[in-house]
């Protein structure tokens, strides 16, 4: 949906990521139902880990933007897990165990193999990719140590709040603020407003179902879960890019196809060893 929006919609990425992050402050009014007073490390830890959402998220919608989404939603989330593996161990939190080693080993690869194209500017997009499954590891790993104290609710407000507040600051740069407020021709805006809203509801009951699963999992293996949605996503988008091409266009040779499957199944052998 997302991928529709930016590219068929016409929505530029800097105004996508403003109105989805600042809507989604709707959350705060179920804030005095559960606020909880925290120290302040806490609180400081819960609005850098939304400032790093924000910038997570628009590099993330950048990449959508610039390719397919059955090539840049399996590449970022195939590497977030190892980013998470990676993170803990380096912050000491977590010991390297041979189960993740064999999951990264298979992660990388299917990453690599799933986005790869004989294009100039494939190792640019990577990169930008690869940035975007840091940065969601970082706002992650930060969330799940601000949620150590006080209601799970209470954290993620905090967490909203400095996703928003740091695109608030923005606006302070012209450049910024010019294209979060430019007048856009959007396609069929009525539609398209619904379709947002629908996104953003859904986007809100992901969130409170995660912030529950990051205080009691491991970060990487909650990750991981998202690698059995990559088989119905290809699928999908092969539908899409056959029968509704002005939604989703996506090369659909069967090289390709080969080459993303093959991607996405050593994604998915490497989620299941997570679990292991």
């Amino acid at each position: 949906m997302d991928k529709f929006l930016i590219t068929a919609r016409k929505l530029e990425p800097v105004k996508y990521t403003f109105y989805t992050v600042v809507t989604g402050l709707v959350l705060l009014l179920i804030w005095p139902w559960n606020y909880f007073p925290l120290p302040l490390h806490f609180i400081f830890l819960g609005l850098l880990s939304g400032a790093v959402f924000s910038l997570a998220i628009y590099v993330f919608f950048r990449a959508l933007a610039q390719g397919e989404v059955s090539r840049v939603v399996p590449f970022v989330f195939g590497l977030v897990p190892v980013f998470d593996i990676l993170i803990s161990v380096v912050t000491g939190r977590d010991i390297l165990r041979l189960n993740e080693v064999a999951a990264m080993f298979l992660l990388i690869p299917g990453a690599l193999l799933v986005s790869h194209q004989k294009s100039g500017g494939w190792g640019k997009h990577a990169a930008l990719k690869t940035l975007a499954a840091f940065l969601m590891s970082c706002n992650y790993a930060l969330w799940q140590y601000a949620a150590q104290k006080g209601p799970v609710l209470n954290n993620l407000m905090w967490n909203r709040l400095g996703a928003a507040l740091v695109l608030f600051v923005l606006l302070a740069i012209p450049a910024f603020r010019q294209k979060v407020f430019a007048v856009e021709n959007i396609k069929n805006k009525a539609g398209t407003s619904v379709m947002f809203l629908f996104k953003q509801v859904l986007g809100g009951l992901n969130f409170v179902f995660l912030s529950f699963l990051l205080v009691l999992g491991k970060i990487s293996v909650i990750n991981g879960l998202q690698g059995f949605r990559y088989i119905f996503l290809l699928l999908f988008s092969l539908f899409l890019s056959k029968k509704r091409r002005h939604m989703i266009a996506e090369d659909d040779g069967s090289r390709t196809f080969t080459q993303k499957s093959f991607g996405i199944i050593l994604i998915f052998i490497g989620t299941i060893l997570l679990f292991v």
